[in-house]
């Protein structure tokens, strides 16, 4: 059950960073930033996961260093008054450092892909936020009991949506990027722009 919690966790952010994407995308002068605005979102899903982890191991720690063996304290409610405010707050100002630095080191890095890699790149992530908007189309049929060939109508929209995307990001690989950079690089414009032949 705790891995279900977990895994829904991380893909409700998934889902957010698959939003996210889609409106940085629709709005031209966000388009650079749409990769790393999506991965952003993502982060704290694992981030979430962990401080859970550490804030359930630090319930049975506490458990066991006062012997009280009271398994109550496992329950939701009294997990902010174990904890506080205090380790929320904290928790969200270091998930937002970690995302804020891994969306800001992977800025850097993709503009520093030749423009074949950025591509394959660009096209393997759309095709995984193509399959979130899957996963989520298949749960709403499930929900909504829409179609009678369940299975069959799941997996087609699955693979239209991871479909549509890849190539909707193969073709429109330059637009998710800006311009090249200038300083602490190793690929030339051409290659940035995609233009170099040899």
């Amino acid at each position: 059950m705790l891995l279900l919690l977990f895994a829904a966790i991380v893909f409700i952010f998934l889902a957010l960073g698959s939003l996210v994407f889609v409106a940085c995308v629709l709005v031209p002068p966000t388009r650079k930033y749409a990769l790393s605005a999506a991965l952003w979102c993502a982060v704290w899903g694992p981030c979430s996961v962990g401080l859970m982890t550490l804030a359930g191991l630090g319930l049975v720690a506490s458990a066991f260093i006062t012997k009280a063996g009271d398994m109550q304290s496992f329950h939701a409610p009294r997990l902010l008054a174990v904890f506080g405010w205090g380790y929320l707050i904290i928790g969200v100002l270091i998930t937002t450092v970690v995302a804020t630095g891994v969306s800001w080191l992977h800025q850097k890095l993709v503009r520093r892909f030749t423009f074949a890699l950025f591509r394959l790149y660009a096209t393997a992530v759309c095709a995984g936020i193509g399959s979130v908007f899957g996963w989520a189309l298949g749960w709403w049929m499930m929900w909504k009991e829409v179609a009678h060939y369940g299975l069959l109508w799941r997996c087609t929209g699955m693979l239209v949506l991871v479909v549509a995307f890849a190539t909707a990001a193969y073709k429109s690989a330059r637009q998710l990027r800006g311009k090249a950079p200038t300083t602490f690089t190793w690929i030339s414009p051409d290659e940035f722009a995609g233009t170099d032949r040899h």
